[in-house]
């Protein structure tokens, strides 16, 4: 009876778990091929200026935002080369899908809490509140820091190369989009630092004295990272992903020695 009955709840959370993901899944399908079918543009009415959306698979919502990073990062006169017939296409597709997935995390995170949330513990529950929002807020913030201010100067040192070198600086479009999405992911997880650290000592699995205590070891840690993960073949890219996380550790260690310090007046505050 009991084999039958811990089979009855594996299958009753599988199949939780399907109904979750179909949603998870319709939420990105829906966004993307939004972003996939509009093009976003402006209409002025009485002087007023309004923003509009209207059918435009060609150039739609994905292209036009892969048309302002291009512009933002590469430099003046560099060349986008299609190297296959379907670059363009699947260029789109991918810039279409990271808008959809974007504009639909708040529904994958809000179905994968549903699931979830009755299996955790109270602590556990504390610390998904607790950084939640500050990790989805750092990994933006390190996603737009390294597209919008380190890729320009990493493409216009590359391009000082070929200029050197008597080349035309040209890039392929796939090769672009690519290292720009690899961009948004290793930046933004390596602004995740902070929320590690607190979701950890709220866990009560490191205390705030042993954050300080190695803070070497993150510091040669980060430049580690920065090396072997960070896009490009530069030191200054390395050394530009590794000064944040360093940052990052150091609010770290604030954040959590303050939490400490709040558990041990809170009890004494209690007791008074």
């Amino acid at each position: 009876m009991t084999g039958i009955f811990q089979t009855g709840e594996f299958l009753k959370h599988m199949e939780e778990l399907r109904y979750r993901v179909i949603r998870m899944l319709a939420a990105f399908m829906v966004a993307s091929i939004f972003f996939l079918i509009f093009r976003l543009n402006t209409v002025t009415f009485n002087g007023y200026t309004f923003p509009m959306i209207y059918p435009d698979p060609y150039a739609n919502m994905g292209a036009q935002f892969l048309a302002m990073i291009e512009s933002h990062v590469l430099p003046s006169g560099t060349q986008l080369l299609i190297v296959r017939p379907t670059d363009g296409l699947m260029a789109d597709f991918y810039s279409c899908m990271f808008l959809g997935l974007s504009t639909s995390m708040p529904v994958v995170i809000y179905q994968l809490w549903l699931f979830i949330r009755p299996a955790l513990r109270t602590v556990e529950v504390k610390v998904l509140r607790q950084v939640v929002i500050p990790g989805t807020a750092l990994f933006i913030a390190g996603a737009f820091f390294g597209v919008w201010f380190v890729a320009p100067q990493i493409f216009r040192i590359f391009n000082q190369f070929d200029v050197g070198l008597g080349a035309v600086s040209s890039v392929s479009l796939m090769n672009f989009v690519s290292f720009i999405l690899m961009y948004v992911v290793i930046f933004g997880i390596s602004f995740e630092v902070p929320v590690f650290m607190v979701a950890l000592t709220t866990a009560g699995v490191v205390s705030a004295k042993l954050w300080r205590d190695n803070w070497r070891y993150a510091v040669v840690g980060s430049f580690v990272f920065g090396m072997i993960f960070s896009p490009g073949v530069t030191g200054f890219t390395m050394i530009v992903m590794a000064i944040p996380m360093i940052l990052l550790y150091s609010a770290g260690i604030i954040v959590t020695e303050r939490m400490e310090a709040r558990r041990v007046v809170e009890p004494e505050l209690s007791a008074d």
